[in-house]
């Protein structure tokens, strides 16, 4: 009898341990599914305004979470609506450049210009998450326009 009790209270502590780790790496993955969330947002959204700048013509900045890139075939335009960043190209909606489990928190577009340069700076902020794994991340970013 004692030796089953022996071999239960073993078997208990087992599982526990057991029981501990998954919720562990449970808890783990949940952190890494929202930095990555984050990250792939900010990457696409970062890469396509840069690129855009670059190629653009004319940068006009109607509001802090608007910005519209006239290039030589068109338009592109960036905006910040339900939390989320959109692309308009040539006045048709593209679609939204961060993802859905990700909400943007703050996005301004800042225009600057020189005697030699003209070019657009970003600065947004992102979460996702739940409470137990809620992310949040600040990005920044100059992009240039080419001269031509």
């Amino acid at each position: 009898m004692i030796e089953m009790l022996v071999y239960i209270s073993i078997l208990v502590f087992m599982l526990v341990i057991i029981l501990e780790v998954i919720i562990s790496i449970t808890q783990k993955d949940r952190i890494i599914e929202s930095k990555r969330n984050i990250e792939n947002s900010a990457a696409l959204t970062l890469e396509r305004v840069t690129r855009e700048v670059r190629e653009s013509t004319a940068i006009s900045v109607p509001s802090s979470t608007r910005l519209v890139l006239t290039e030589s075939d068109g338009t592109t335009e960036f905006y910040l609506s339900d939390a989320r960043i959109f692309l308009k190209e040539n006045g048709i909606e593209v679609g939204t450049l961060t993802s859905s489990s990700t909400k943007v928190t703050s996005l301004n577009f800042i225009r600057f210009a020189s005697s030699t340069s003209e070019g657009v700076s970003v600065r947004m902020t992102l979460e996702s998450g739940t409470t137990t794994a809620y992310r949040v991340e600040s990005f920044y970013i100059s992009a240039v326009k080419r001269k031509r």
